[in-house]
């Protein structure tokens, strides 16, 4: 029997819930959040599937000490401001062999080191939940794109959240480019910050550009706008252009252009396989917590001078979640 957790019971957290439905390991899960109404909630999308025989038991508490002193894999689905806590109180006197973490992952720079010490001390594996790289119209991208010299990656549209999720973009990019963002450059970012659809965290609008090894990169999110968000790959003779809203693609192969059509798989379709792999190998197709700090800490940098120079605040804070 294996045991698992998932800590915090909110949109994310409801839906690693919902994806271990299917899981077809034995195993018991217990699911914790200090708010009864977003456990009553996970409850309740929880019950909306059928369930897999192989799940023994689905636990619902609001307080850490209701966890198994061993979990064999564990999901921190909290917010960033609090994710280092929630870590150290998982870990503090509890074994946990695999963990997967939900980005972004730390507010302040300082917090990534910590949390590195945390998760050597305890032998526990971590990944991150940046899982574009596992779309299967991404690997197939990536094949397409195998003998080519990449030169730019871009990722443009409107309103969709520059700060908290362009880690999602440099993640994949950083897998087609198999190199390390550097050279992070902020300034045609919009002057200012603009509220997150949370409370107490901020967004970034305007442009990020940065440098993958040979190839550059540019990330998008225009003020006051509903665009499509789209991303397009350039190499020295094909690219492509991809509408994950729409379900197309569109590759040029060096001598003319063809459309593909996809369906970008949900969260609750892909954190099954992304919980078997890591139960019955010990491995799975993600981002290593390792790689995700040098992808993490340029953006953070980055980012946070820009947050900064806006509001004042210190410089190795990262206000998004």
């Amino acid at each position: 029997m294996k045991h698992l957790a998932i800590i915090g019971a909110g949109q994310l957290g409801s839906r690693h819930l919902q994806a271990l439905a299917t899981l077809p390991v034995a195993c018991d899960i217990t699911v914790i959040d200090p708010v009864q109404a977003s456990l009553e909630v996970a409850r309740q999308r929880f019950e909306e599937l059928e369930r897999s025989p192989t799940i023994a038991a689905v636990h619902y508490a609001q307080e850490m000490n209701a966890l198994p002193a061993h979990l064999d894999y564990a999901i921190i689905a909290t917010t960033a401001d609090v994710r280092l806590q929630v870590l150290r109180s998982l870990l503090n006197g509890r074994s946990v062999a695999a963990l997967l973490l939900e980005k972004v992952l730390f507010q302040h720079a300082g917090e990534y080191a910590q949390a590195r010490d945390l998760l050597s001390a305890s032998n526990t594996r971590a990944w991150v939940n940046c899982p574009r790289r596992l779309f299967p119209v991404y690997r197939d991208l990536s094949d397409f794109f195998a003998q080519e010299r990449l030169l730019s990656f871009s990722t443009t549209g409107g309103g969709w959240g520059l700060g908290c999720n362009s880690i999602h973009f440099i993640d994949l990019f950083a897998q087609f480019a198999r190199a390390v963002p550097e050279q992070l450059d902020g300034r045609d970012l919009d002057q200012g910050l603009i509220p997150s659809k949370r409370a107490n965290f901020k967004e970034f609008t305007g442009t990020l550009r940065g440098m993958l090894g040979r190839a550059r990169f540019d990330i998008t999110s225009f003020a006051d706008s509903s665009a499509r968000l789209l991303t397009t790959i350039r190499a020295e003779k094909r690219a492509c252009v991809v509408d994950e809203g729409a379900g197309k693609a569109f590759l040029f192969d060096g001598e003319s252009w063809h459309e593909k059509l996809f369906r970008t798989p949900f969260l609750s379709q892909l954190g099954g396989a992304i919980a078997t792999d890591i139960l019955t190998t010990g491995e799975c197709g993600l981002t290593s917590f390792a790689d995700s700090v040098a992808y993490h800490l340029p953006l953070l940098q980055c980012l946070g001078a820009h947050a900064s120079a806006a509001d004042g605040t210190d410089p190795s804070f990262f206000p998004v979640t």
